[in-house]
């Protein structure tokens, strides 16, 4: 038997290209689609947190106007408010966290840190609208579950896993 003829098949299987595609794919798809779900879940969750802070911005005028104090809107009515005007909100009446306070001056507006040492949301719910010309501080915090949840997109989480979303409107009431 001749050298060649013994290595002919090696040869027409090295030479063969049917199939190459699928077998690139099958190595590229999992970087591929990894990439893609993290900017799916980027991208819902920086609309969440846009959805939540234009909410509370446009929700925090009624308490600017006084609005809310004619009204009379308790705190449930305005976190619901709060909700109903976001679009794809999709756990936010059952864990929005809403902190109404009244501030002295604009500069004893203070960072809070939500998140306590062991990872829970440590935020006690305030409600104080004030009275006209009082400076007012709203800050919303609503816990998010990842909706794609194979990777970490941040070590900054809650103990439970998810993560918070945030905003806030410091504002001075108008006279009423």
């Amino acid at each position: 038997m001749r050298r060649g003829k013994r290595f002919a098949p090696l040869r027409r299987l090295i030479g063969d290209r049917k199939g190459a595609a699928a077998i690139e794919f099958a190595i590229l798809a999992l970087p591929l689609f990894i990439i893609l779900f993290g900017i799916i879940e980027v991208s819902l969750m920086f609309f969440v947190n846009s959805a939540l802070d234009a909410s509370v911005h446009k929700i925090s005028r009624m308490i600017r106007t006084g609005e809310v104090a004619s009204s009379k809107i308790t705190l449930a009515s305005f976190k619901a408010k709060i909700c109903d005007d976001m679009l794809l909100a999709f756990d936010c009446s059952s864990g929005l966290v809403v902190k109404v306070n009244v501030l002295s001056d604009m500069s004893s507006a203070a960072h809070t840190d939500p998140i306590d040492s062991s990872g829970k949301l440590a935020v006690t719910e305030t409600y104080d609208i004030g009275k006209g010309s009082d400076y007012i501080l709203v800050q919303a915090f609503m816990p998010w579950t990842a909706v794609v949840s194979f990777f970490n997109l941040s070590s900054a989480k809650l103990s439970d896993g998810r993560y918070l979303l945030g905003s806030s409107a410091l504002f001075r009431n108008e006279p009423f």
